[in-house]
């Protein structure tokens, strides 16, 4: 039975899945023994039967026939349902540890951050763990700080331009300032959002280096431009909110701002004259003001004069008079050069330049006035002028101020006191009168011939005097006011070889009054000589003012004479 049984199950089990007919036994003759079912009274084969020992009858009420023993009918066996695998259930994803305090502080899940979506991670030191809005990241110096992924302005770029493997992990959250955000990275990259857009500030480099020193946003602000290199003599530059800061390889990196920086801009920055910055704005100077070295000058500002250039010869002169706390005060405007000589002024003076005198300081005088428009005469472009004038009308006692022209702005030369006529000037517009009278006229002169018992080295027209030198002295003569020579002396003719032997004409100088038209009886023989003592209508000035005059003068140079309060506004 058990034997059948099985051979039973075998066969039935076999059978199942190729029925296709009714769900019943068929009786067929008993096969020969096989292999696959055998009789415990019978001996095995010892090899499989070729044919049956009858012919099987032919099936035609199932597809597929089998050969067994006839047995008694019986339900089929089902095929067993397999029993489906399920996929086994992943751990839950924690958050734990400073990370978690970090995520529940800005509100779990339900924040920006939103959910885990792996667990935390940690090497060398650092931890860090993603989540669906961005990440945390952790270490025992910097504490716990988010990059997120679509809020805020640095997390996004971080993580589009670079990530971790550019900018390390964050050291700070994104903070709100004054004008935008920031955010500082373990590579010493701070990552900045403002009007400007996302902009980078490098802290390991000179110019990031010296933002900080100045007190980083607090200092400087936010950058308003990206770090620009290749500049003139590969140099570097960034500009921040509050200023800009400048590096070379010849140079540290320095700030440059305000109006120091405007100057600096107008001579062509660092493609200028004045090259790179070499040392901070320093101020406290004197009258409150500041000033910043460059490789080509100096940049001095106070509220009073504004920011002006000082550099090279003039500069250097101006540095070793004491620079602002010297008698000049501080620069009025930059050096201006014409024809081979530069000038520069300043508040109580003028430093100028020539190549054959080098630099010289000038003080502030009433040459000044012949360039600001306060003197009531011209000049006509002289290059010397000489100021005469008395303080007022009656006295005869002289100030006398020769001003030359250094690129083209008048400076003293050198001021001495002398003599004018006696009676003092006429006012403005009043002929001095004969000679007699012994007034001086007012107004601008040209000054046409020197004369004396020798040239002494002039570019002027020079006359040497002898026994028969005259100057026309009598109305309404065709000498009148005139030189001419004569072995006489006739009424008021001046003998000129006479009074150069009294030591007064033995230099002088012809002053152009009533030349070349004539009026007569008006005046004449108004000159600059020798002898200082009151005249009768001349200017009398120590030998050596009128050698030097002499000397320096040039056709064209003009002498504007009279009182103080005629001559200037």
């Amino acid at each position: 039975m058990k034997k059948l049984l099985l051979t039973t199950a075998l066969v039935l089990g076999l059978a199942a899945p190729l029925a296709a007919g009714p769900a019943f036994a068929v009786t067929v003759p008993e096969p020969t023994p096989s292999a696959t079912a055998t009789s415990t009274d019978a001996p095995l084969p010892t090899e499989s039967a070729s044919a049956p020992a009858d012919p099987m009858p032919e099936v035609t009420t199932s597809p597929t026939a089998t050969t067994g023993p006839t047995v008694e009918p019986t339900s089929p066996v089902a095929e067993p349902t397999p029993t489906p695998t399920e996929e086994p259930t992943p751990p839950p994803v924690v958050v734990q540890d400073d990370i978690q305090a970090k995520w529940t502080a800005l509100k779990g899940a339900a924040g920006a951050l939103g959910a885990p979506t792996a667990n935390q991670l940690c090497s060398l030191g650092v931890c860090s763990q993603a989540f669906d809005g961005g990440s945390i990241f952790w270490t025992a110096t910097t504490g716990a700080h988010l990059v997120l992924r679509t809020a805020g302005h640095t997390g996004p770029h971080w993580h589009t331009k670079g990530g971790q493997a550019l900018y390390g992990y964050p050291v700070t959250d994104e903070t709100a300032v004054s004008g935008g955000t920031i955010q500082k990275f373990s590579s010493g990259r701070f990552l900045t959002w403002s009007t400007k857009g996302i902009l980078q500030i490098w802290s390991r480099g000179g110019i990031g280096s010296l933002w900080r020193a100045k007190g980083e946003v607090a200092g400087l602000g936010l950058p308003t431009t990206a770090e620009i290199c290749g500049l003139a003599a590969r140099g570097c530059s960034q500009f921040f909110a509050k200023g800009s800061i400048f590096w070379s390889p010849k140079t540290i990196a320095q700030v440059v701002e305000g109006t120091i920086y405007n100057r600096w801009k107008t001579s062509g920055a660092q493609a200028g004259v004045m090259g790179y910055p070499t040392g901070a704005r320093i101020c406290a100077q004197a009258g409150g003001g500041c000033m910043q070295r460059f490789q080509g000058g100096t940049i001095y500002w106070s509220a009073a004069s504004r920011a002006w250039i000082s550099r090279g010869s003039i500069g250097a002169r101006y540095a070793s008079a004491g620079a602002t706390r010297s008698s000049l005060g501080y620069p009025l405007a930059n050096e201006r050069c014409t024809g081979g000589q530069c000038i520069q002024p300043f508040q109580r003076g003028f430093i100028g330049w020539a190549p054959k005198t080098g630099s010289r300081v000038y003080g502030m005088t009433e040459c000044q006035n012949l360039n600001n428009g306060k003197s009531k005469y011209p000049t006509y472009g002289a290059n010397r002028v000489l100021l005469t004038w008395t303080q007022g009308y009656g006295l005869n006692h002289a100030t006398n101020l020769y001003c030359m022209k250094v690129a083209g702005t008048y400076v003293p030369d050198w001021r001495t006191d002398g003599y004018v006529g006696k009676s003092g000037f006429k006012p403005p517009g009043v002929p001095s009168g004969p000679t007699r009278n012994l007034f001086s006229p007012t107004g601008s002169f040209s000054v046409t011939e020197a004369f004396g018992l020798g040239n002494p080295g002039t570019k002027l027209p020079y006359r040497t005097l002898n026994p028969r030198s005259r100057w026309g002295g009598n109305p309404w003569t065709a000498t009148y006011n005139k030189y001419h020579e004569s072995s006489s002396w006739v009424g008021w003719d001046e003998n000129m070889w006479w009074f150069a032997s009294l030591g007064y004409y033995r230099q002088g100088v012809v002053i152009n009054y009533n030349r070349p038209t004539i009026v007569q009886d008006a005046g004449f023989a108004i000159f600059l000589h020798m002898k200082k003592i009151p005249t009768a209508g001349c200017i009398s000035l120590d030998d050596w003012a009128v050698v030097d005059y002499i000397r320096k003068s040039t056709p064209g140079d003009r002498i504007i004479m009279g009182t103080y309060g005629a001559l200037f506004r």
